[in-house]
């Protein structure tokens, strides 16, 4: 009778087994490093694991259309993910972020290889895609606004330009997966074309790289890195849409990837459209934005080798230039086309421990503006410009490992631009609408610019605790266009040396300083020595007088790197001879001429904290101060942002998370020649999301909760912020 009792159970226990189903993992950060003893949970049955020292693991559950695991690790954010039975058949593989970033983040900007963060000598700052898909920013200046050291320029409105240390225009170089951003807007390139739902991460790195990249990076590189398919063998998509109040934004776009073996393929399509948007003061003219874009990329992706070819094509529309006198002087760019072609290939374990890195790109793009003067609402005045371009360049390089210590890497890289060329008409109408008079000019035609430059550097980690890091490049420039009206064309050519020299010194496992000097040169653009005629902001005499900026640049930090606590102090000094300053020479018609300074000074520092006082509840914040002036005048410099402090805290309840936010901004009381002073501010902001599971996320954010009224750029022409407005999005994966 016992025996006979024991058969159901024995039969349940069979049937139990039948209908479970074992799952075969990896757990690892994001460097790809296993993640050992991390718990993998599934919390309807209550079956767990640990995964072993190369971070895998074998769990058995029973069989579900949808089963829900967690992957917890006390030095790490815990993480949720969804598996369907067709997933089941290959093995999983989960990413675990670690609470400080900085802890195993690597980053390929500052060295232009791949090298932990904790040990490069310079201050550097990444953007993952989770924040930016969270923030929901329409462009990506928006999107770094509130890291250490870093503002922005310009009047307002969409078309905002980065300025990271009282450096911009043309001083920061922007670069897309190493292909540089280049614009005939007198504030500098922006790259608002790209948008964010494209980005992997973004790297911003604080210190000077010309001996890296050249021309332009005097005050620093934001790197934007773009997705790639994610070799799953398998075809997925997502699908994300968003809708703000204060300018009823509408957002939608959709992507698709997939792979076999070795290929895989990802498509994006993304839109936006914004009206003007609402200041608490009332409606700001001009603020109005339309734009598109499709990007593509082909990959193929071994061990030793990976290929990637890529398209990026962006049409903006009506996109308005907000200014003071907008009413009466409104100004937009009714469209800009840009079409990135890339082609990347990377050869690893050519000769041991080399990588060979291979990168063409070209870019034809153009950028039309309108600005129209009114009276009584009747169009008295119309000028029409056109700059147009072909940009293009290459770069190709090697580097190897020697031993376990030293690391050598030399390449070339060439930047180009031809045919760039300015039109631009002006009319007359009378009352009654009709032309009276028409002027055509040519500010300049056949613009060329060539740019080539050589490299070497050097990082040595021999002796114990120490990283070296050093550099030299060699750059030849050229340039030439006909400016209107001349019989022939105007060249120049300049040849530049820059160095560096950078070392980081661990002085605990948590500890890290470090420092670098190095010397960065920037070349005037062609517009500046070239264009005159209209901008969005009025009216800019060219200068074709105008000298290369040569800086000598001193850089120094502390990082406090903990498992739930970091802290970052950094501090700056840049002399930089003949920097190009623009003048404002007549106020009321808006009329600006470029001109050299002597000599101009920048210093400065910057903090951050973040910190986890326990899993689920984060507190963090930066702060800057920064002060600039000529060496010889003692007048205050252009685009010196006013000292601000960002802070705030976050909190993870499952799967809701919620935070707050504040920056507050202080007065600027010593505004540029080309600025003027503005109070302080304040303002508040609420960002929430929850994941209802792996596929489907919800974002709000409020921004600017007490609809505080405020100024945030000395710019002359810069009106009020945004008021209270309310972002709602969502996303859904397949």
């Amino acid at each position: 009778m016992r025996k006979v009792a024991f058969l159901p159970l024995i039969f349940f226990l069979l049937v139990t087994q039948s209908l479970a189903v074992e799952i075969k993992g990896e757990v690892s950060n994001l460097g790809g490093k296993p993640i050992v003893e991390a718990v993998v949970r599934h919390r309807q049955s209550g079956n767990k694991t640990l995964t072993d020292e190369k971070g895998f693991f074998t769990l058995a559950v029973p069989d579900e259309e949808k089963i829900r695991l967690e992957i917890i690790h006390p030095d790490y954010i815990e993480q949720e993910i969804v598996l369907t039975s067709r997933q089941l058949s290959r093995k999983v593989i989960v990413r675990l972020i670690p609470y400080i970033m900085q802890k195993e983040e690597i980053v390929v900007t500052a060295l232009r290889y791949p090298e932990s963060s904790a040990s490069v000598p310079a201050a550097e700052t990444v953007i993952l895609k989770e924040t930016l898909e969270e923030k929901m920013s329409s462009n990506i200046t928006e999107s770094f606004s509130n890291i250490p050291g870093v503002s922005n320029i310009g009047s307002g409105g969409f078309s905002l330009v980065p300025n990271i240390r009282g450096l911009a225009r043309g001083r920061v170089l922007i670069m897309i997966d190493n292909a540089r951003v280049t614009s005939d807007r007198r504030t500098g390139p922006n790259a608002s074309f790209v948008d964010p739902k494209n980005i992997e991460r973004i790297e911003v790195l604080r210190s000077p790289s010309s001996v890296f990249y050249g021309s332009g990076a005097i005050g620093g590189v934001i790197h934007i890195l773009t997705k790639k398919p994610s070799m799953q063998e398998r075809f997925k998509g997502k699908i994300n849409a968003k809708y703000g109040s204060t300018n009823q934004e509408k957002g939608l776009g959709f992507s698709l990837e997939g792979s076999k073996k070795n290929a895989g393929f990802l498509l994006s399509f993304q839109g936006n459209d914004a009206g003007n948007y609402s200041s608490p003061s009332g409606e700001v003219l001009q603020s109005q934005f339309t734009q598109g874009s499709l990007f593509a990329k082909v990959s193929y992706i071994k061990e030793k080798r990976e290929i990637h070819l890529s398209y990026m094509g962006s049409r903006g529309y009506d996109i308005g230039k907000a200014n003071q006198d907008s009413l009466t002087k409104p100004t937009w760019y009714p469209k800009e086309n840009q079409n990135l072609l890339q082609v990347h290939w990377n050869e690893r374990g050519l000769g041991k421990g080399g990588e060979l890195t291979l990168q063409a790109y070209f870019n034809p793009h153009f950028l039309e503006t309108i600005k129209e003067n009114k009276e009584d609402s009747l169009t008295t005045e119309e000028s029409y410009s056109k700059t147009q371009s072909m940009d293009y360049g290459f770069h190709l390089s090697y580097g190897k490992k020697i031993g376990k210590h030293l690391r050598l890497k030399g390449g070339t890289d060439f930047y180009g631009r031809s045919s760039v060329k300015a039109y631009n008409i002006d009319k007359s109408f009378d009352s009654d609408g009709n032309i009276t008079a028409v002027l055509e000019q040519w500010p300049f035609s056949d613009g060329d610019r060539k740019n080539i430059g050589f490299f070497f550097s050097l990082d040595y980690s021999g002796v114990k605790n120490l990283d070296v890091v050093s550099g030299i490049r060699w750059d030849s420039l050229q340039m030439e266009a006909l400016p209107g009206g001349a019989a022939t064309a105007e060249k120049r050519r300049y040849y530049a040396w820059t160095g560096f020299l950078g070392c980081s010194a661990k002085l605990s496992e948590q500890i890290v300083i470090f420092g670098n000097l190095s010397r960065a040169y920037r070349a005037a653009s062609l517009s500046e020595m070239f264009y005159t005629g209209i901008t969005g902001r009025g009216f800019i005499n060219a200068n074709p007088d105008l000298s290369p900026e040569e800086s000598f640049n001193l850089d120094a930090g502390l990082k406090l790197i903990f498992k739930r606590f970091f802290a970052g102090i950094y501090s700056f000094y840049y002399e930089i001879d003949d920097l190009i300053e623009r003048y404002r020479i007549d106020p009321d018609e808006s009329i600006y001429a470029y001109g050299n300074v002597n000599r101009g000074k920048i210093s400065g520092y910057e903090l951050e904290i973040e910190y986890y006082p326990f899993p689920g509840w984060k507190v963090f914040g930066n702060f800057f101060s920064f002060s600039g002036k000529s060496k010889t005048t003692q007048n205050a410099l252009n685009d010196i942002p006013p000292s601000r402090l960002f802070m705030g805290t976050r909190l993870w309840i499952e799967r809701f998370s919620f935070e707050i936010n504040t920056t507050l901004q202080q007065e600027k009381k010593r505004p540029g020649p080309a600025e003027i002073a503005i109070p302080g501010y304040g303002a508040v902001n609420i960002k929430t999301s929850y994941f209802y599971n792996s596929s489907f996320r919800i974002y709000l954010v409020l921004s600017n909760l007490l609809n505080k009224n405020y100024l945030a750029r000395p710019d002359p022409d810069s009106v009020e912020e945004p008021g209270r407005n309310f972002m709602f999005g969502l996303s859904y994966s397949f």
